[in-house]
Protein backbone atom coordinates (compact mmCIF):
# COMPACT_ATOMS: atom_id res chain seq x y z
CA UNK A 1 0.00 0.00 0.00
CA UNK A 2 1.15 3.49 -0.97
CA UNK A 3 2.49 5.50 2.48
CA UNK A 4 -0.31 7.92 1.74
CA UNK A 5 -2.69 5.44 1.62
CA UNK A 6 -1.30 3.58 4.27
CA UNK A 7 -1.10 6.81 6.83
CA UNK A 8 -5.30 7.58 5.88
CA UNK A 9 -5.96 4.42 6.76
CA UNK A 10 -4.25 4.31 9.79
CA UNK A 11 -6.17 7.48 10.47
CA UNK A 12 -9.20 7.29 13.75
CA UNK A 13 -12.36 5.79 12.45
CA UNK A 14 -15.35 7.59 12.19
CA UNK A 15 -17.65 7.18 15.69
CA UNK A 16 -21.24 7.80 13.73
CA UNK A 17 -23.40 7.88 10.31
CA UNK A 18 -26.25 9.97 10.17
CA UNK A 19 -27.99 6.89 7.46
CA UNK A 20 -31.00 8.08 6.12
CA UNK A 21 -33.62 8.33 5.40
CA UNK A 22 -33.17 10.38 2.35
CA UNK A 23 -35.46 13.40 1.83
CA UNK A 24 -36.29 13.12 5.72
CA UNK A 25 -34.60 15.84 7.05
CA UNK A 26 -30.68 14.00 7.01
CA UNK A 27 -29.50 17.32 5.99
CA UNK A 28 -30.79 19.39 8.69
CA UNK A 29 -29.67 17.30 11.01
CA UNK A 30 -26.09 16.99 9.57
CA UNK A 31 -26.35 21.07 9.49
CA UNK A 32 -26.77 20.83 13.53
CA UNK A 33 -24.07 18.19 14.27
CA UNK A 34 -21.40 20.24 12.31
CA UNK A 35 -21.76 22.93 14.76
CA UNK A 36 -21.72 20.95 18.14
CA UNK A 37 -18.27 21.24 20.53
CA UNK A 38 -16.04 18.44 19.69
CA UNK A 39 -17.57 17.62 16.29
CA UNK A 40 -16.52 16.58 13.53
CA UNK A 41 -17.72 16.54 10.25
CA UNK A 42 -16.33 16.87 6.81
CA UNK A 43 -18.16 19.81 4.23
CA UNK A 44 -19.01 17.52 1.68
CA UNK A 45 -22.42 15.36 2.62
CA UNK A 46 -23.43 11.66 1.25
CA UNK A 47 -19.79 10.42 0.87
CA UNK A 48 -21.37 6.73 0.21
CA UNK A 49 -18.90 4.58 1.48
CA UNK A 50 -20.35 2.19 2.96
CA UNK A 51 -22.71 1.61 -0.25
CA UNK A 52 -21.02 2.05 -2.87
CA UNK A 53 -17.80 0.38 -4.62
CA UNK A 54 -15.39 2.35 -2.43
CA UNK A 55 -15.39 -0.26 0.18
CA UNK A 56 -13.57 -2.54 -2.50
CA UNK A 57 -12.51 -5.55 -0.26
CA UNK A 58 -13.02 -3.34 3.00
CA UNK A 59 -9.74 -3.15 3.90
CA UNK A 60 -8.41 0.01 2.12
CA UNK A 61 -10.12 2.87 4.14
CA UNK A 62 -8.46 5.67 2.86
CA UNK A 63 -11.05 7.45 0.21
CA UNK A 64 -13.58 7.84 3.04
CA UNK A 65 -10.46 9.16 5.76
CA UNK A 66 -9.16 11.51 3.27
CA UNK A 67 -12.24 13.52 3.96
CA UNK A 68 -11.63 13.64 7.76
CA UNK A 69 -7.82 14.66 7.64
CA UNK A 70 -8.76 18.21 9.39
CA UNK A 71 -10.39 16.88 12.39
CA UNK A 72 -8.61 18.16 15.41
CA UNK A 73 -7.09 15.29 17.84
CA UNK A 74 -9.45 13.35 19.88
CA UNK A 75 -12.66 14.82 17.82
CA UNK A 76 -16.07 12.76 17.36
CA UNK A 77 -15.75 11.67 13.75
CA UNK A 78 -19.05 11.43 11.41
CA UNK A 79 -21.06 12.08 8.49
CA UNK A 80 -24.06 11.98 6.64
CA UNK A 81 -25.21 9.32 3.63
CA UNK A 82 -29.53 9.06 3.71
CA UNK A 83 -28.43 5.59 1.34
CA UNK A 84 -27.10 3.80 3.74
CA UNK A 85 -30.68 3.24 5.33
CA UNK A 86 -32.35 2.07 2.01
CA UNK A 87 -29.05 -0.34 1.50
CA UNK A 88 -29.17 -2.65 4.99
CA UNK A 89 -26.61 -4.92 2.94
CA UNK A 90 -24.11 -2.07 4.17
CA UNK A 91 -25.11 -2.54 7.61
CA UNK A 92 -22.53 -5.38 8.20
CA UNK A 93 -19.65 -3.25 6.42
CA UNK A 94 -19.98 -0.28 8.64
CA UNK A 95 -20.37 -2.72 11.76
CA UNK A 96 -17.09 -4.60 10.82
CA UNK A 97 -15.21 -1.27 10.13
CA UNK A 98 -16.26 0.15 13.38
CA UNK A 99 -18.56 -2.25 15.63
CA UNK A 100 -19.17 0.32 18.31
CA UNK A 101 -20.64 2.70 15.44
CA UNK A 102 -23.51 4.89 16.56
CA UNK A 103 -26.44 4.94 14.05
CA UNK A 104 -28.49 7.97 13.69
CA UNK A 105 -31.81 7.32 11.49
CA UNK A 106 -34.61 10.02 10.57
CA UNK A 107 -37.85 8.23 9.16
CA UNK A 108 -40.74 10.32 7.60
CA UNK A 109 -44.14 9.40 6.28
CA UNK A 110 -43.24 7.10 3.13
CA UNK A 111 -45.80 8.66 0.76
CA UNK A 112 -44.49 12.28 1.85
CA UNK A 113 -41.34 10.81 1.26
CA UNK A 114 -40.97 9.25 -1.67
CA UNK A 115 -43.23 12.14 -3.09
CA UNK A 116 -40.31 14.44 -1.94
CA UNK A 117 -37.73 12.25 -3.46
CA UNK A 118 -39.27 12.63 -6.87
CA UNK A 119 -39.56 16.17 -6.60
CA UNK A 120 -36.38 16.47 -5.86
CA UNK A 121 -35.20 14.76 -8.52
CA UNK A 122 -38.18 16.15 -11.36
CA UNK A 123 -36.70 19.30 -10.40
CA UNK A 124 -33.63 18.50 -11.94
CA UNK A 125 -34.84 16.55 -14.91
CA UNK A 126 -33.37 13.62 -13.69
CA UNK A 127 -36.45 11.75 -13.85
CA UNK A 128 -38.53 13.85 -16.18
CA UNK A 129 -41.86 11.26 -15.72
CA UNK A 130 -44.78 12.25 -13.80
CA UNK A 131 -45.17 11.03 -10.38
CA UNK A 132 -47.91 8.41 -10.17
CA UNK A 133 -46.16 6.84 -13.82
CA UNK A 134 -42.78 6.82 -11.82
CA UNK A 135 -44.17 4.93 -8.86
CA UNK A 136 -46.48 2.50 -10.52
CA UNK A 137 -43.76 1.79 -13.09
CA UNK A 138 -41.71 0.33 -9.80
CA UNK A 139 -44.35 -1.25 -7.88
CA UNK A 140 -45.31 -2.86 -11.18
CA UNK A 141 -41.94 -3.59 -12.40
CA UNK A 142 -40.87 -4.86 -8.71
CA UNK A 143 -38.14 -2.21 -9.49
CA UNK A 144 -36.51 -4.00 -12.55
CA UNK A 145 -33.53 -1.45 -13.88
CA UNK A 146 -34.00 -3.38 -17.10
CA UNK A 147 -37.98 -1.82 -17.18
CA UNK A 148 -36.80 1.76 -16.25
CA UNK A 149 -33.48 3.20 -15.16
CA UNK A 150 -35.05 5.63 -13.21
CA UNK A 151 -36.34 2.42 -10.89
CA UNK A 152 -33.01 3.05 -9.29
CA UNK A 153 -34.36 6.15 -7.14
CA UNK A 154 -36.70 3.69 -5.57
CA UNK A 155 -39.27 6.22 -4.47
CA UNK A 156 -41.47 3.42 -2.88
CA UNK A 157 -39.35 0.46 -1.48
CA UNK A 158 -36.97 2.95 0.07
CA UNK A 159 -39.52 3.50 2.59
CA UNK A 160 -40.54 0.29 3.62
CA UNK A 161 -38.56 0.75 7.10
CA UNK A 162 -39.91 -1.95 8.94
CA UNK A 163 -37.10 -4.42 6.96
CA UNK A 164 -34.49 -1.70 7.93
CA UNK A 165 -35.26 -1.26 11.51
CA UNK A 166 -34.86 -5.16 11.58
CA UNK A 167 -31.77 -4.99 10.13
CA UNK A 168 -30.18 -2.41 11.73
CA UNK A 169 -31.21 -4.44 15.38
CA UNK A 170 -29.82 -7.76 13.75
CA UNK A 171 -26.40 -5.60 13.09
CA UNK A 172 -26.03 -3.12 16.37
CA UNK A 173 -26.92 -2.82 19.79
CA UNK A 174 -29.91 -1.13 20.62
CA UNK A 175 -27.92 1.27 22.41
CA UNK A 176 -25.82 2.11 19.52
CA UNK A 177 -29.50 3.17 17.37
CA UNK A 178 -30.94 6.54 17.39
CA UNK A 179 -34.45 6.22 15.46
CA UNK A 180 -36.30 9.16 15.07
CA UNK A 181 -39.57 10.64 13.39
CA UNK A 182 -39.62 13.49 11.38
CA UNK A 183 -42.67 14.52 12.08
CA UNK A 184 -41.72 14.65 15.81
CA UNK A 185 -37.62 16.06 14.92
CA UNK A 186 -39.53 19.39 13.49
CA UNK A 187 -41.93 19.62 15.98
CA UNK A 188 -38.81 19.35 18.30
CA UNK A 189 -35.62 20.37 17.10
CA UNK A 190 -33.48 21.16 19.65
CA UNK A 191 -34.29 18.73 21.77
CA UNK A 192 -33.85 15.78 19.14
CA UNK A 193 -30.54 17.85 18.36
CA UNK A 194 -29.20 17.59 21.55
CA UNK A 195 -30.37 13.72 22.33
CA UNK A 196 -28.38 13.32 19.05
CA UNK A 197 -25.57 14.95 20.31
CA UNK A 198 -25.59 12.88 23.45
CA UNK A 199 -26.12 9.72 21.17
CA UNK A 200 -22.83 10.33 19.61
CA UNK A 201 -20.69 10.67 22.78
CA UNK A 202 -20.38 14.76 22.18
CA UNK A 203 -21.48 17.40 24.83
CA UNK A 204 -25.53 18.59 24.79
CA UNK A 205 -24.50 21.84 26.26
CA UNK A 206 -24.03 24.03 23.22
CA UNK A 207 -26.33 27.47 21.91
CA UNK A 208 -28.53 26.40 19.58
CA UNK A 209 -30.21 28.22 16.66
CA UNK A 210 -32.42 26.82 14.17
CA UNK A 211 -31.29 25.85 10.49
CA UNK A 212 -32.03 28.77 7.89
CA UNK A 213 -33.92 25.34 5.66
CA UNK A 214 -30.72 23.82 4.13
CA UNK A 215 -31.55 21.67 1.23
CA UNK A 216 -35.30 23.15 0.87
CA UNK A 217 -36.59 23.96 -2.38
CA UNK A 218 -40.33 25.30 -3.48
CA UNK A 219 -41.68 22.49 -5.78
CA UNK A 220 -44.08 23.63 -8.19
CA UNK A 221 -45.76 19.74 -8.02
CA UNK A 222 -48.17 19.59 -4.92
CA UNK A 223 -49.06 15.82 -3.35
CA UNK A 224 -53.01 15.33 -4.49
CA UNK A 225 -55.43 13.38 -2.30
CA UNK A 226 -56.03 10.92 -4.61
CA UNK A 227 -52.62 10.06 -5.13
CA UNK A 228 -52.16 10.09 -1.20
CA UNK A 229 -54.99 7.02 -1.30
CA UNK A 230 -54.22 4.45 -3.73
CA UNK A 231 -50.65 4.60 -2.56
CA UNK A 232 -51.15 4.01 1.17
CA UNK A 233 -52.41 0.14 1.02
CA UNK A 234 -48.71 -0.27 -0.36
CA UNK A 235 -47.57 1.16 3.25
CA UNK A 236 -49.95 -0.18 4.90
CA UNK A 237 -48.52 -3.23 6.45
CA UNK A 238 -45.44 -1.57 6.91
CA UNK A 239 -46.28 1.36 8.48
CA UNK A 240 -48.22 -0.96 11.10
CA UNK A 241 -45.02 -3.04 11.72
CA UNK A 242 -42.87 -0.18 12.23
CA UNK A 243 -45.03 1.32 14.73
CA UNK A 244 -44.67 -2.37 16.76
CA UNK A 245 -40.97 -1.61 16.13
CA UNK A 246 -40.45 1.16 17.19
CA UNK A 247 -43.75 2.11 19.19
CA UNK A 248 -44.69 5.02 17.62
CA UNK A 249 -47.82 6.21 16.63
CA UNK A 250 -47.69 6.55 12.84
CA UNK A 251 -51.52 7.78 12.38
CA UNK A 252 -50.33 11.25 10.56
CA UNK A 253 -48.57 8.44 8.16
CA UNK A 254 -51.89 7.16 7.21
CA UNK A 255 -53.69 10.71 7.18
CA UNK A 256 -53.44 13.13 3.88
CA UNK A 257 -52.11 16.42 4.34
CA UNK A 258 -53.07 18.98 1.55
CA UNK A 259 -49.79 20.95 2.57
CA UNK A 260 -47.20 18.45 2.04
CA UNK A 261 -44.78 19.29 -0.59
CA UNK A 262 -41.68 19.76 0.50
CA UNK A 263 -40.25 18.72 3.84
CA UNK A 264 -39.45 21.96 4.66
CA UNK A 265 -43.09 23.16 4.47
CA UNK A 266 -44.12 20.34 6.75
CA UNK A 267 -41.64 21.41 9.05
CA UNK A 268 -42.52 25.03 8.41
CA UNK A 269 -46.23 24.08 9.52
CA UNK A 270 -45.31 21.47 12.39
CA UNK A 271 -42.96 24.34 14.00
CA UNK A 272 -45.31 27.16 14.09
CA UNK A 273 -44.80 30.77 12.21
CA UNK A 274 -41.86 32.10 12.03
CA UNK A 275 -39.90 29.03 12.69
CA UNK A 276 -37.26 27.15 10.40
CA UNK A 277 -36.96 23.88 9.49
CA UNK A 278 -35.25 21.63 6.75
CA UNK A 279 -35.61 18.94 4.07
CA UNK A 280 -32.14 16.36 3.64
Amino acid sequence: MPLIKDWLNRRPRLNFVVAGAEKAGTTAMFSYLKRVPGVHIPLPKELNFFDRPAWGDGTDFSPLHRWFVLAPKGAILGEATPTYLMNPECFPRIHEYNPDMRIIAILRSPIRRAFSAWNFRRARLRDKRDFMTAVRVEIESGGDLSVARENKYRYMSAGLYASQIKALRETFDEEQLLLIKFEEFNRHQEDWVRRAARHIGATDGFPFEKTRRPNAWGYKHRLEKDQFEELLPYYEQDIAEVEQLTGWDCSDWRRYEKTAGTAAEEASRASGPGENASAG
